[in-house]
């Protein structure tokens, strides 16, 4: 009877293990309050609830050292960068910019604080999704999904989104429409 409990209480910890499934977890993306990164962070959240049925909390700090203090802790799993800023953290001259710097921030995130940087999202300034090792190996499909925002912007087309999240007041509904719109929700 022992033997038949033990084996039971086995199968169900692999099975639960095993699973890919993103549903019923919650993610925290934390970001600044920047208005830029507040509707990409909208963006991303809306695509992952939506895809995925993983809840997403975007939790607003104050700047950017209490963003990556709650990121070192493991609060936040996701945040919204730009290599401009990123640079300025690792201690890295911001001498390189758009693909260079975004090489070799990816890189360095890698390295020193076991972050991975996803494909840069449009506009002028790289800009990238930021998830923790942790958050990839509990939700592994999760960088591929992101990564469908990164060829949907152009400028014309963010700045027309920013139009619309200012005109509203609601960065959720702005960023809503336009992924209804690309089809990607």
């Amino acid at each position: 009877m022992r033997r038949m409990v033990l084996a039971v209480l086995l199968v169900l910890t692999v099975a639960s293990g095993t699973s890919f499934s993103c549903v019923g977890k919650t993610l925290f993306l934390g970001v600044t309050p920047d208005q830029h990164e507040m509707l990409l962070a909208e963006m991303i959240s809306v695509l992952i609830s939506e895809r995925t049925g993983t809840t997403v909390k975007i939790l607003q700090f104050k700047d950017v050292r209490s963003l990556y203090n709650a990121v070192n802790k493991g609060e936040v799993g996701l945040i919204v960068e730009s290599t401009e800023r990123a640079a300025g953290i690792v201690g890295k001259g911001k001498d390189a910019t758009g693909r260079a710097a975004y090489d070799a921030m990816k890189s360095e995130y890698r390295k020193s604080m076991n972050l991975i940087w996803l494909d840069p999202i449009g506009g002028t300034s790289v800009t990238a999704p930021v998830i923790s090792v942790e958050t990839v190996s509990n939700l592994p499909a999760l960088p591929k999904l992101i990564n469908k925002l990164s060829n949907i912007f152009t400028e014309e087309m963010y700045a027309k989104v920013v139009k619309s999240a200012r005109a509203d007041q609601k960065p959720n509904k702005a960023a809503r429409d336009f992924l209804k719109s690309k089809k990607l929700i």
